[in-house]
C-alpha cells in the first residue's frame, strides 16, 4: 500500500549531512541540506521553523543564508516570531501585534546588533507617555515591555543559534514602564448565579457553561477541552490536564503546564450525570460546538446577566479603578467561593491550578472581607440547568 509523499519537515541523511523537506511559496518541495556539523537533535529542532519560513520564500538558498550583520530589529524579530511559532507558542500573534504597535516604530530600523540601552529606554519612555495620555493601558504597556525583554534575551541566549546575534542583553537593569492600579477581580455572589441560571431567556448552553466554569474552577480553554474520559462519575473526580489553543483549537497543556485531579462539588453531580446521558459519555463534555464563541464570551456573559436582572453596578463598569466582569471571572468566582467556605489554602491552590500560593492567598484575603452575608456557596444546581 502506498504511503504517499513524505510530509514537510521530514528528515533524511544524505551526503554526510541531514536534509529537511519543505514546501516553498511557489509550491516546489526541495530538500534543504543543513550544515554537516548539525546534529540529529538540532536538525529535528530546526525543522518546524524552516517549514514555516519556507512558505514565505521561493529561494531554497535564502532559508539557510546567514543573517547579514546589519539585520534590523524588524527583520530579526520576524525570524524570532517564526521560531516561537514553530515551538507552538500561542502568544506569537499577540507578540507580533505588540512589536508592530509599540516597539518597531521606535527601533525597528536599527540593526539588532547595535541597539543599546538608551534606545530601549526611549521605547519605555514612549510607553510611559502613552499611559499618562490615557491612550494605552499600563497593562498593555507591561505586556509590550515583556515581549521586548524576551526578544533581547533570546538574541543573546536562544537555543536556535541563528538567533544569537548579541553578546549582551541591553534590557538588563532597565526599569519597566509605570504600573497603574491593579483592578480587583470580579465574582458573582451565589444569589446572582442562581438568578442568572433561573432566567428563562438565558440559553441552556450558557447556563451549563457558567455552572461548569464556576463549580470546576476552570479556565475557558480547559473547559472546552474537558472530555468525558476526564470525568469519573463513579468516584466523583475530574482530571484537568489539557486545554485548547485560542485560535487553532488544537490541544495543548494547561496554562501552568501542570495537571490536577480533584473531587468535584457534590452539588454538580446531577448536571454531570444528565450531560453524560445526553452524550452517551463520548467525546468532550460540552460536545461539538457546545462552547460559545471565545471572542464573545465576556460580552455574552454581561448581556445575559443584565437580561436576568443582575444589576450590581461594578459588574458592568470599566474605569480607572474597576474592571467589569469577564468570562474568566467565573473561574475566579469558584475560587472565591472556596475561600469563603474556608477551604484549606493548599486545597484551593491545587484545585485552581495556581503555580504559587501567593495567587491563592489573594483570593483568601478578598474572601475574608466579604464572608459575612455572602450566601450559600455552590448551591444545588437548578433544574433549569439540568433539564433540557
Amino acid at each position: 500500500m502506498s504511503q504517499g509523499p513524505p510530509a514537510d519537515g521530514t528528515l533524511k541523511w544524505t551526503g554526510g549531512r541531514f536534509a529537511i523537506l519543505v514546501t516553498l511559496a511557489d509550491g516546489t518541495r526541495p530538500w534543504i541540506r543543513l550544515e554537516p556539523e548539525v546534529t540529529h537533535v538540532e536538525a529535528t529542532r530546526r525543522a518546524p521553523e524552516l517549514v514555516l519560513r519556507a512558505r514565505r520564500t521561493t529561494s531554497a538558498a535564502e532559508l539557510l543564508a546567514r543573517p547579514p550583520a546589519n539585520e534590523t530589529v524588524a527583520e530579526w524579530t520576524e525570524r524570532w516570531l517564526l521560531f516561537r511559532e514553530a515551538k507552538g507558542l500561542e502568544s506569537v500573534r499577540d507578540d507580533r501585534s505588540r512589536l508592530k504597535n509599540h516597539i518597531l516604530p521606535v527601533i525597528g530600523s536599527t540593526p539588532m546588533r547595535e541597539v543599546w540601552s538608551a534606545q530601549l529606554e526611549d521605547v519605555r519612555d514612549r510607553l510611559d507617555q502613552r499611559i499618562r495620555d490615557a491612550t494605552l493601558s499600563w497593562k498593555t504597556a507591561s505586556h509590550a515591555w515583556a515581549t521586548l525583554k524576551m526578544a533581547f534575551h533570546d538574541a543573546q541566549t536562544a537555543k536556535d543559534r541563528s538567533l544569537r546575534v548579541r553578546e549582551d542583553d541591553p534590557t538588563v537593569g532597565l526599569a519597566a514602564p509605570d504600573r497603574g492600579m491593579v483592578k480587583a477581580k470580579q465574582y458573582l455572589y451565589p444569589s446572582e448565579y442562581v438568578q442568572l441560571v433561573s432566567c428563562p431567556e438565558v440559553p441552556l448552553v450558557w447556563k451549563r457553561v457558567v455552572t461548569l466554569s464556576i463549580y470546576l474552577y476552570l479556565r475557558a480553554a480547559e473547559l472546552e477541552a474537558l472530555a468525558w474520559e476526564d470525568v469519573d462519575l463513579v468516584h466523583g473526580t475530574v482530571h484537568i490536564h489539557r486545554s485548547l489553543r485560542r485560535y487553532t483549537h488544537e490541544e495543548k497543556q494547561t496554562k501552568t503546564g501542570g495537571t490536577r485531579r480533584f473531587a468535584f462539588e457534590p452539588t454538580l453531580r446531577p448536571l454531570l450525570e444528565q450531560m453524560h446521558r445526553e452524550s452517551g459519555g463520548q467525546g468532550r463534555v460540552l460536545g461539538e460546538g457546545g462552547m460559545p464563541d471565545k471572542f464573545d464570551l465576556a460580552n455574552g456573559l454581561r448581556v445575559y446577566l443584565a437580561m436576568a436582572g443582575v444589576d450590581r453596578e461594578e459588574l458592568f463598569t470599566n474605569d480607572a479603578t474597576r474592571k467589569w466582569i469577564t468570562f474568566h471571572d467565573l473561574r475566579a468566582t469558584g475560587i472565591t467561593w472556596m475561600a469563603v467556605r474556608g477551604d484549606e489554602p493548599l486545597r484551593i491552590k491545587q484545585r485552581a491550578g495556581h503555580s504559587c500560593l501567593a495567587t491563592t492567598e489573594g483570593y483568601i484575603r478578598a474572601a475574608e472581607e466579604v464572608r459575612a452575608g455572602f450566601g450559600e456557596v455552590f448551591p444545588p444546581v437548578a433544574t433549569s440547568v439540568v433539564t433540557p
